[in-house]
């Protein structure tokens, strides 16, 4: 308690006679007013700070909804609801990643689909021959020029 005292200097001074300590109590008001005054702009800033901070939060709210409707509205039109609910079964979170993960969907789609090995480089040597006559080229060739019209004159009447 003594500390707190003399950090706000708060300790019992003796004085000489009624106007030092007056002169001593009205220094002492002065300060504790500054440090009330203080005080009651921090707490001003700190609630300005918390209303903007409450502002942020609630257009990120509403951006996020926005955007959770459009994502949901995507997801009604194109996945039917059996399959939703079969997704919903078979996904998880994972933590370590980040990501939302769905089992087995390695055996899925165009993973399942049968792939047909690549040719040899020799299946190609047909394609090496020469090919000219088979492609038209038009870069000898300029196009004929446009015939320019005579524009009639008009009597007036």
């Amino acid at each position: 308690s003594s500390g707190i005292n003399a950090e706000y200097g708060m300790v019992e001074e003796k004085y000489g006679n009624l106007q030092e300590e007056a002169a001593g109590k009205t220094k002492k008001l002065q300060k504790i007013n500054q440090m009330y005054k203080s005080a009651k702009a921090e707490i001003s800033d700190m609630k300005q700070e918390h209303e903007r901070r409450v502002e942020t939060l609630l257009d990120d709210i509403k951006q996020l909804t926005k955007e959770m409707r459009l994502q949901e509205l995507l997801i009604n039109y194109t996945i039917p609801p059996e399959f939703q609910e079969l997704i919903e079964k078979h996904i998880l979170w994972n933590e370590e990643i980040g990501e939302w993960q769905l089992h087995y969907v390695a055996y899925t789609g165009n993973n399942m689909r049968q792939r047909t090995p690549t040719p040899p480089p020799q299946a190609f040597e047909q394609f090496d021959k020469d090919l000219d006559m088979v492609y038209w080229t038009y870069g000898n060739v300029a196009p004929a020029p446009k015939k320019k019209r005579e524009k009639k004159k008009r009597k007036k009447g």
